[in-house]
């Protein structure tokens, strides 16, 4: 090997910055990792080898095996990805709106097609806005880190209950380090639960509690008809309006978002199902927020929290399949997809940092409203009688 390999220039970077004990290569040659203690702070150590490594064109990977700190050095350097043309995002944006609408239209309103759409903004206002909230959240904290994101993709679903699939964020590189990681996954769901809450108090504000057969015509009072299922934030929620526990255990009566058809009605289910897929996100599995979150906390632990979060969610599903209750496959397509996706979130670049405790328990209140929003039983089936 001679003075001027790419290992002796690789190292001769790290000789104020890390004690060099081991050195491996791996079989193919391409990857080369350092071990040894490090001269100084994981983070302030790191800011100097990355920018040193680039040069040099590799990127840098810093984790801690113990009391051994590795970095592993990578050819290549990330760049940021090519722009996305704004005007695919407003399209998107655009379709999703009126597929939303279309979704919160209630046919029973006059007035032909424009009222028809008319009656669905109510609830498209408030999913929209809970949405975008939650998604410019991640894009503002991923470009305060120079993070190369992507402006939020919004996914039309027509003739699906929400009528919509969310919206992503696409990141051209990983992310930094632990802090950064935190920072970007809990930005989201704390902007849409931020904007939720109080959307949710409104509706509910100008909705009726009643029973269904209260509602229906007595033509209709053989069946069944679907409720959302209550979190424990719901539930609060609810109390904290009608000063009462709903559904009532005595009188079965309880809060109809659409029997009948009421100002608040769309509003607070628009609500609900943004605070659903707060929940959803919050999930510790791989690339969810939750994974994000979970992984910045606790490492390659999170890993083994993901396929126990999985494994729940397979049992879960099974249960309510053997209720004979609808909504089952909303557990078994998580667990598919979080196994289809990957449960295992990927390092960050600087694995070896650590989070203070203001993001420590920010974490821990992340965790709670986790539990204050999900939903256990999504949907209720009603006899009417």
């Amino acid at each position: 090997m001679d003075e001027f390999s790419p290992i002796d220039r690789l190292r001769s970077q790290l000789i104020d910055l890390m004690a060099v004990e081991r050195v491996e290569v791996s079989r193919e040659g391409n990857l080369v990792a350092f071990y040894g203690p490090l001269y100084g702070p994981p983070d302030a150590v790191f800011d100097r080898l990355s920018q040193r490594f680039a040069a040099l064109g590799y990127t840098a990977f810093l984790s801690r095996e113990g009391k051994t700190y590795r970095v592993v050095a990578v050819p290549g350097v990330a760049r940021a990805p090519r722009r996305s043309r704004p005007w695919i995002h407003l399209i998107l944006f655009l379709a999703t709106f009126l597929t939303v609408t279309l979704a919160g239209a209630n046919p029973e309103v006059g007035g032909g097609p424009v009222g028809y759409l008319l009656s669905g903004l109510p609830f498209a206002l408030t999913l929209m806005l809970i949405l975008l909230a939650h998604e410019l959240a991640h894009y503002f904290v991923g470009r305060r880190y120079g993070s190369p994101v992507s402006l939020p993709y919004f996914i039309p679903m027509p003739l699906s209950i929400l009528g919509t699939m969310g919206a992503v964020i696409f990141q051209g590189e990983r992310v930094r380090d632990r802090k950064a990681l935190f920072d970007i996954g809990i930005a989201g769901p704390l902007a849409g639960f931020l904007v939720a809450v109080p959307l949710l108090i409104l509706g509910l504000l100008f909705t009726r509690v009643g029973r269904p057969s209260d509602f229906l015509p007595p033509e209709r009072w053989t069946g069944v008809v679907y409720q959302e299922g209550n979190s424990l934030l719901y539930l609060a929620a609810k109390y904290l309006v009608f000063g009462r526990v709903l559904p009532d255990p005595r009188t079965g009566e309880d809060v109809w978002l659409s029997l009948p058809a009421s100002p608040g009605g769309p509003i607070a289910f628009a609500a609900w199902a943004g605070l659903l897929v707060t929940a959803l996100n919050l999930m510790p599995i791989g690339q969810l927020d939750g994974g994000h979150v979970a992984y910045a906390l606790l490492g390659r632990r999170a890993w083994k929290l993901a396929y126990i979060v999985i494994g729940l969610l397979i049992l879960l599903g099974l249960y309510f399949l053997a209720q004979g209750n609808p909504a089952w496959p909303t557990w078994i397509v998580w667990a598919f997809l979080g196994l289809l996706f990957g449960p295992r979130h990927p390092p960050p670049l600087n694995d070896a940092s650590s989070l203070d405790g203001r993001r420590v328990a920010l974490g821990l209140l992340m965790l709670l409203i986790f539990i204050v929003t999900f939903v256990p039983v999504p949907l209720i089936v009603i006899p009417v009688q």
